[in-house]
């Protein structure tokens, strides 16, 4: 039996900014290195290469630049897919990245791309269009256009699909619609999942960017039997929630965020589930002082009180329910909240 040969790496939702530079050349570099270590010529973003929908800084711009030229001077052909991030207006094809569509060896994705695995797999790459908008149609016409059915066909798209989170959405798409591929892979949501009972997969973010996402980032390596695999990113900041009693505060977990805050890459949040009588009795500052980089406390009158200060009873506009959101997000350490600004704005 032959050896199977890796032929493209994918990563999605690098987020690249201003604030997030040093960040994203570890990220890109590391991903230059897998291509290297396994003799891969093509990388393949899958959207949202962009933090920023407004606009860029000169800073993020020539970051990117600089990746891209590192890039194709290692040999590696780039193929970049818009993701709703890197687009001003959504039903657009043109994004951000069409920036660079004219450099050698840089592919920018209109709607829809095509790459040739090897003789037996194909795989379609689709640049974001919303999820109650084009997106539907696109894909059709796409399957009617180009599909060979006689082949291992593998579609990498970046859009939401019911089922991929704990809450449906009713604008996401449902999960029918992708059933002539064999494989379909997906970003957009952060966190690495298979929608039960299909063969869709949402492959994760190249990169942790806060406390809500769990560990499991990086890329995925494409192999010319239509066969994939997920290398986690070993280089970038990872964002780490302890959960922990009162009780539990001790010299162990001293140790515990001594050896953390001595790796270098980890940023962690210590949450002390207390009564609200041992609460004044923490002491924030020696956790702070051991490697947390957040402490928070959890008490049960808090809770209360939070509860009753979101009583049923009360009523929000569009402006209101924006800033609960913003503030919730501030309060829990998310950083990436444009995405959910943007499915608010949608409130009439």
């Amino acid at each position: 039996m032959s050896k199977k040969i890796p032929s493209a790496l994918l990563l999605n939702d690098i987020h690249v900014s201003k604030d997030n530079i040093p960040e994203f050349q570890k990220n890109w570099d590391e991903a230059l290195y897998i291509c290297d270590q396994y003799g891969i010529e093509d990388m393949i973003i899958g959207g949202d290469l962009w933090l920023s929908r407004s606009s860029q800084t000169l800073s993020t711009l020539m970051a990117v630049r600089q990746a891209i030229i590192k890039a194709t001077k290692a040999g590696i052909s780039i193929t970049v897919a818009e993701g709703n991030h890197c687009k001003v207006d959504q039903e657009s094809v043109l994004g951000y990245s069409h920036l660079f569509s004219e450099y050698p060896h840089v592919y920018v994705v209109d709607d829809y791309s095509i790459i040739n695995i090897s003789n037996d797999v194909e795989l379609y790459i689709m640049s974001y269009f919303p999820e109650n908008g084009s997106f539907v149609e696109r894909l059709k016409k796409m399957v009617k256009a180009e599909l060979n059915a006689s082949v291992h066909n593998i579609l990498y798209i970046h859009e939401g699909i019911n089922g991929a989170l704990s809450t449906p959405n009713e604008k996401e798409l449902p999960t029918n619609i992708f059933s002539d591929f064999d494989t379909v892979l997906v970003g957009h949501y952060h966190n690495r999942c298979i929608i039960k009972g299909t063969n869709i997969e949402y492959i994760g973010s190249s990169r942790q960017h806060n406390f809500g996402e769990d560990e499991e980032k990086g890329y995925t390596i494409i192999y010319d039997d239509g066969s994939h695999e997920f290398i986690k990113n070993q280089v970038n900041i990872r964002y780490k929630v302890l959960d922990i009693k009162a009780s539990q505060i001790n010299s162990k977990l001293i140790d515990k965020l001594d050896d953390m805050k001595a790796d270098g890459r980890y940023k962690i949040k210590t949450r002390i589930s207390c009564t609200s009588q041992e609460a004044p009795n923490i002491d924030k500052q020696k956790l702070l002082e051991a490697g947390s980089s957040k402490v928070e406390i959890v008490t049960e009158d808090v809770e209360i009180t939070e509860t009753t200060a979101h009583s049923l009873d009360k009523k929000f506009d569009k402006s209101g329910i924006k800033q609960e959101y913003t503030s919730f997000c501030a309060n829990k350490g998310i950083i990436n909240i444009e995405m959910g600004l943007q499915y608010l704005d949608k409130i009439s």
